[in-house]
């Protein structure tokens, strides 16, 4: 009975040494990776998506930068009929009394509102273009990543390559721009809002009215969901854009002391 009670818990003890080491790391990385995976497979579904609205509005708003051809074929037929109107005939002669001053046909100036229109909504699609790039690379490292892991290895050797690939991952913040991702698609889509909000103004007085207050109630979520979890510490809706803000919050709480202490030891020295 006890010969079979050690048998039982010997076959039951996990393998030690590299082996037991290589399998446990090989697991770990394996589930890390693959939620990098699910992640940027994800942002780059929405990605795809969300350029292709993107550019649906951007092909026709780009026109407005340029000199609309049917208003500049109304013009020139308007100013031949100005002429032919202006024609007066006197034998031998006929005189026109029109100006044959054409300015005003090559003085075209996009408008303000075009341009800002087209500026967020390039911008937009060229950040989340740039999102997709980066979800591909993203894609490209964690399968690199993931070879450390030779069939033809041995344990020992494999978790050493395993270390240094790492070590490699986190000197070289390739976590922070996985994270990035996300941040980025975020301020495409506010921006393309933002141009959307401008469009619309142009178009219906009623429609952009409503259309702006639906936006600055989506512009305050977003902030209010980015700014709570530098508050308060316990607070689940932490994101890439919450941490970049916290980072940054935390950069300009340091230089905000350093500028404050310098201009005390200022004040003490001149009060010296």
């Amino acid at each position: 009975m006890i010969r079979k009670t050690v048998r039982v818990k010997a076959e039951q003890a996990p393998a030690e040494g590299w082996p037991y080491i290589e399998d446990y790391v090989k697991t770990y990385d394996d589930g890390v990776m693959e939620d990098y995976a699910e992640d940027v497979d994800t942002l780059l579904v929405l990605d795809g998506l969300f350029s292709a609205v993107v550019t649906a509005f951007v092909v026709p708003a780009y026109a407005l930068l340029q000199r609309d051809n049917t208003q500049t074929s109304v013009e020139l037929l308007s100013h031949i009929s100005t002429q032919l109107s202006s024609l007066t005939v006197v034998p031998p002669y006929i005189n026109s009394t029109a100006s044959p001053s054409n300015a005003g046909l090559n003085s075209f100036q996009p408008s303000a509102v075009a341009r800002w229109i087209n500026s967020l909504w390039f911008l937009s699609l060229i950040l989340s273009l740039t999102s997709a790039v980066l979800g591909i690379l993203a894609k490209q490292w964690i399968r690199e990543y993931l070879k450390w892991n030779s069939a033809t290895g041995a344990p020992r050797d494999n978790i050493l390559v395993r270390q240094i690939r790492v070590e490699a991952w986190e000197d070289w913040h390739a976590p922070a721009l996985i994270a990035s991702i996300p941040a980025l698609l975020e301020l495409a889509i506010v921006l393309f809002v933002c141009g959307l909000t401008i469009f619309l103004w142009t178009l219906d007085l009623v429609v952009a009215i409503v259309i702006t207050i639906t936006v600055i109630m989506f512009i305050l979520l977003i902030a209010i969901l980015t700014v709570l979890p530098t508050m308060f510490k316990r607070c689940p809706y932490r994101s890439p854009t919450a941490w970049a803000f916290l980072v940054l919050w935390r950069l300009c709480w340091i230089l905000g002391s350093c500028a404050r202490t310098h201009m005390s030891r200022d004040d003490s020295d001149s009060s010296c």
